[in-house]
């Protein structure tokens, strides 16, 4: 896998982002509220991305969209199917009105605030009427790092004992994320927006995926703790490549880097073991020997007595390697 640099695909990304904030807000406008917003998180699947199942007063609907054939699609329970071509409705304005359509015919009309969220844009989507360009082929490369981040994320946080987010697509931030919670109410600052209050309510770390912006250009994996790390942690990233960045926080792994390994989602999930690691030697979770215990069910080759959880030894002290 070559690694695609925000640079290489800055247009497509912005299109398919603003497409798939409209999917996100009809899961906000539809699905009953959940904590830290886990009711309106996207699901990554084979060739893009789904609502999953929307359920509604009026029955039950899904979402998705494509990025093989570059199409979204709807379906409803009653049977009722529509989709329109992210080639054909050349700008959001379009692409907006379509979506709109395409959820009235399949029986659930609902109505979204058009206004793109936690974007620099500002601009509502039924006024974007110039183009917007999609490339089906930086997409499906693009669909393929969001895929082995996935991957590497699910096999990071699978083990954890506690309240845990499996890896989502947050479609605000454009990020796939995976959340560890250590059960202990933390409200955040009361002055902040809703978006933060209810992201940040509870002890938490967030281990996710990134596939940067105009700031910048190296798409990377990130760890951020909450309550956050101030200063610099008690030690440094072990992992060769990862780095601990002050101002905002968060310890960083590029995917370049990852890639670069003799195992590259090992790789990744050391970096998110060691960043938990080096936050539980600074704030320790109460109930962290119990989150941390082996699972009672064995892995395909793994020995009967049960399966080594990764957040064991509480960070890793290995060095990673390069080719």
């Amino acid at each position: 896998m070559n690694v695609l640099t925000y640079r290489e695909w800055s247009e497509t990304c912005t299109s398919l982002h603003l497409v798939l904030q409209m999917m996100g807000k009809t899961k906000l406008a539809a699905m009953v509220p959940q904590p830290e917003w886990g009711h309106v998180v996207l699901l990554l699947e084979p060739d893009g991305f789904s609502t999953g199942l929307v359920s509604t007063e009026s029955g039950e609907f899904e979402v998705r969209l494509s990025v093989e054939s570059a199409e979204v699609h709807a379906a409803s329970f009653s049977g009722f199917r529509a989709s329109f071509s992210l080639g054909e409705a050349a700008s959001t304005s379009e692409r907006y009105r379509r979506f709109q359509e395409m959820l009235d015919q399949i029986g659930h009309p609902l109505p979204i605030d058009p206004r793109p969220q936690e974007m620099s844009i500002a601009t509502p989507f039924d006024k974007m009427v110039d183009r917007a360009p999609f490339d089906t082929e930086s997409a499906r490369k693009a669909l393929r790092q969001f895929l082995f981040a996935h991957n590497a994320l699910g096999r990071f946080s699978s083990a954890f004992r506690g309240k845990r987010t499996p890896p989502s697509l947050y479609w605000g931030t454009f990020d796939l994320t995976t959340t560890l919670f250590s059960g202990e109410p933390l409200p955040f600052d009361p002055a902040a927006s809703i978006v933060e209050r209810a992201a940040f309510d509870e002890e938490l770390m967030e281990f996710g995926f990134w596939p940067g912006d105009e700031r910048t250009d190296e798409p990377s994996f990130f760890a951020l703790a909450y309550p956050f790390v101030d200063g610099e942690p008690p030690k440094r990233p072990a992992i060769r490549g990862a780095r601990f960045d002050r101002d905002s926080g968060e310890f960083l792994l590029s995917l370049k880097e990852a890639l670069r390994s003799d195992d590259p989602i090992d790789t990744v999930v050391r970096f998110c073991r060691d960043a938990f690691g080096s936050v539980m030697a600074r704030r320790p979770w109460s109930r962290l020997d119990w989150f941390a215990s082996p699972l009672l069910v064995p892995e395909l080759a793994r020995s009967q007595s049960g399966s080594p959880s990764p957040f064991g030894a509480h960070g890793d002290g290995r060095s990673d390697t390069a080719r």
